[in-house]
C-alpha cells in the first residue's frame, strides 16, 4: 500500500512505522496549528492528519490525501 500526501503545508512524522494509522486531527491539534502558522482564512484548504503508530504521534497538514492499494 502507498500512501501520497498532497499539497503539503508542514509535517511532523518518524522515518519508518511498524504499524501506520491517520486519522483527521482532533480540533484541538495545536501543535500542527503552530507548527504551520496557517491563516484562518485558508485552513478549510488544508485537512489536518494524526499520524501515528499506536505509540507516538505525528502530524501532515495537507491538501489531500491518496491511497494506493497493491
Amino acid at each position: 500500500m502507498e500512501i501520497e500526501f498532497l499539497d503539503v503545508l508542514g509535517m511532523k512524522v518518524k522515518s519508518q512505522y511498524r504499524e501506520l494509522l491517520i486519522s483527521p486531527a482532533p480540533d484541538t491539534a495545536a501543535e500542527a496549528d503552530e507548527f504551520t502558522e496557517l491563516p484562518e482564512r485558508h485552513r478549510s484548504r488544508y485537512t489536518r492528519l494524526l499520524v501515528s503508530d499506536g505509540t507516538t504521534d505525528g502530524f501532515v497538514v495537507c491538501g489531500s490525501l491518496r491511497i494506493h492499494g497493491t
